[in-house]
């Protein structure tokens, strides 16, 4: 299985700054994992150790009982990318991270961001600056998202990638509402390395996936996106993009966060 198959569909799963309060942003994505029905392993990482209900707390990464596939990780940008650098010195695949201020606010936020990237080393990162995603198809939530917190969602085959993860959560919930069921949905956030284009690829492929549905601030790698939308084309799955940020304001935004990701190269 291919690195976003795994974090797309893990057997075991890390939340790195997780807590027990389930009110707390920190404490939904323990809990959206068990309440939607996630079978894998479930490994919440906090110095303060302890249960949270049935499951082990771990006060460390290097104490987990295994690699985890993926690591969701909670740290607020200052904190994150030593969180990164353990899970890639556990071997961990892919990791998440949510935290924002990064490249998307201003220059020192993108020097944290390069830091980020070269903390993870082999590890792939979505995000930063991400609300995660969601694996319809499988039940699997890894996100910090507050629509996680209805109850079911109905299946279906639009797969749905956005650079915005406020949308994410909005088409999540307004789609339950209306019976219109989904397969994946993913919030690329910064793009620091895994970016709109990989997940387009990933989706052509995906048994589960009819229409791939896009929202787009701007793409990185134009030639990668083409080979991307070009497979999907052969796959006979239309891709449908929702283009935002043509005004000056929303242009400037976008050209400020994506040109700062611009200099990492793609791994």
């Amino acid at each position: 299985m291919d690195v976003i198959g795994r974090l797309l569909a893990p057997h075991s799963v890390a939340v790195v700054g997780a807590s027990a309060d389930p009110v707390k942003t920190s404490g939904r994505p323990v809990l959206y994992l068990q309440k939607h029905g996630y079978a894998g392993k479930i490994f919440p990482v906090n110095p303060r150790g302890g249960r949270f209900g049935d499951l082990t707390c771990y006060q460390d990464i290097a104490s987990l009982p295994e690699t985890p596939e993926v690591a969701i990780v909670l740290l607020g940008a200052e904190h994150a990318h030593h969180a990164v650098h353990e899970l890639a010195l556990r071997g961990t695949p892919a990791a998440i991270v949510l935290a924002s201020g990064y490249a998307e606010i201003d220059e020192d936020g993108a020097a944290r961001q390069r830091q980020l990237v070269e903390a993870a080393g082999p590890t792939r990162l979505l995000g930063p600056n991400t609300i995660g995603l969601v694996n319809l198809t499988d039940r699997i939530v890894l996100s910090a998202s507050g629509a996680l917190a209805m109850d079911r969602f109905p299946a279906g085959r639009i797969g749905v990638v956005s650079q915005s993860g406020g949308i994410l959560g909005a088409l999540l919930s307004r789609a339950a509402a209306r019976g219109i069921g989904l397969s994946k949905l993913v919030s690329t956030g910064n793009e620091a390395d895994l970016d709109l284009a990989d997940f387009v690829d990933h989706l052509a492929g995906d048994d589960a996936t009819q229409v791939i549905a896009l929202y787009v601030e701007g793409i990185r790698h134009a030639s990668k996106f083409r080979a991307a939308a070009d497979r999907a084309r052969r796959a006979g799955k239309p891709v449908v993009v929702f283009k935002v940020g043509r005004s000056e304001a929303g242009a400037d935004r976008k050209s400020t966060r994506l040109n700062s990701s611009h200099s990492q190269q793609s791994r």
